[in-house]
C-alpha cells in the first residue's frame, strides 16, 4: 500500500466472527526483523482480533526507498497513522518488539487517540552501544561494518550465534535468517543511523494506554533494571517476566508470549469496549 512517500507491505489476518464487532491488533517488529516473524502469534490472536503485521518502511517486503533513505521518528509515525487511516482503523492494540517498542511508546504518547492498549516485548527505550555494540559487531570493528561486510542474512546467523539464539534446527534458523536478509543493507545502515537519535524515556510518562510489559530474563540487549524503569514510568503498566527467555524468544517460542498477550487484550477489549 502506498502511504505518503512509502510503499508499505502488510499482512492482514482476521478469523474472528464477522458478524461480531472486534478490535484490531498491530504487531510491529524490531531491527532486522519483519512482520512475517510474528506468524506464530497469528493463530492465537486472529480468532478474536483482526491482526495487522506491517513491515517498517524499507524493511522486509516493504518497498526499497533507495540508497539515500533517512529515517526520522516523524516518518515512522506518519507511516503508522497513514496505514491505519487507509485501512479505516480508528484505534489499535499495538504490540511492539525491541525497536518496535520505542516506536510504540512514541505512537501511544503522541497519538493517544489511536492506541487502545500497548504491549511492549523485549522492550528498550534507547540504543545502548555499551551493552549491545560488541555482540552486534560479531568480531568486526562496529555493527555497521559487520552488516556491510556480511549482508543481513549472514549477520543474523552470526549475531544469533553470539547471543545463543540459534535453535539448532537448521531449517528454522535459515528461515529467520532469510527473513532478515530481505532488508537491504543500505536500509539497515540508515536504521542504525536513526536509532541513536531517539529515546523513548521522556515519553514514557505520557503513555495513557494500559500497557503490558513482556520481559525476557536472559536478553543480551536489555536488563531487569531497564524493564523496571519502563514499568515504573508508565502510569498503567503491568509486567510478565520470562526468566529463561532470550531477546527474540517472542519469535522463536511464540506461544506463551501470544497467549499472555491474548488474555491481556481480551481484558482490555472487555473493559474499554
Amino acid at each position: 500500500m502506498r502511504v505518503g512517500d512509502a510503499g508499505l507491505f502488510y499482512r492482514d489476518d482476521d478469523f474472528a466472527d464477522p458478524w461480531e464487532a472486534h478490535d484490531t491488533v498491530m504487531l510491529q517488529h524490531g531491527f532486522g526483523r519483519s512482520g512475517n516473524m510474528y506468524r506464530g502469534w497469528v493463530p492465537h490472536l486472529s480468532r478474536d482480533f483482526r491482526v495487522i503485521r506491517m513491515d517498517l518502511r524499507g524493511t522486509g517486503q516493504s518497498a526499497d526507498p533507495g540508497p539515500d533513505v533517512r529515517f526520522t521518528l516523524e516518518s515512522f509515525m506518519a507511516d503508522f497513522i497513514g496505514l491505519l487511516d487507509a485501512l479505516e482503523i480508528e484505534r489499535v492494540h499495538y504490540v511492539g518488539e525491541s525497536l518496535g517498542s520505542i516506536l510504540g511508546i512514541a505512537l501511544a504518547a503522541r497519538h493517544p487517540e489511536r492506541v487502545k492498549s500497548l504491549t511492549l516485548v523485549s522492550a528498550i527505550v534507547r540504543a545502548r552501544p555499551e551493552k549491545t555494540g560488541a555482540v552486534n559487531a560479531v568480531g568486526y570493528p562496529s555493527w555497521p561494518e559487520a552488516i556491510q561486510a556480511l549482508g543481513m542474512k549472514e549477520w543474523w546467523l552470526r549475531s544469533r550465534t553470539a547471543t545463543g539464539e540459534l535453535t539448532g534446527n537448521a531449517a528454522k534458523d535459515n528461515w529467520f535468517a532469510e527473513e532478515c536478509g530481505r532488508t537491504p543493507v543500505h536500509v539497515a545502515q540508515a536504521l542504525l543511523r536513526f536509532v541513536p537519535t531517539v529515546s523513548a524515556q521522556p515519553m514514557l510518562a505520557s503513555v495513557r494506554a494500559s500497557t503490558l510489559l513482556l520481559s525476557p530474563g536472559a536478553s543480551r540487549h536489555t536488563d531487569p533494571e531497564e524493564q523496571q524503569a519502563i514499568l515504573d514510568a508508565i502510569p498503567d503498566a503491568r509486567q510478565i517476566r520470562y526468566e529463561d527467555a532470550k531477546h527474540i524468544d517472542c519469535y522463536l517460542k511464540p506461544d506463551r508470549y501470544a497467549r499472555d498477550t491474548r488474555e491481556f487484550l481480551r481484558e482490555i477489549a472487555r473493559r474499554v469496549g
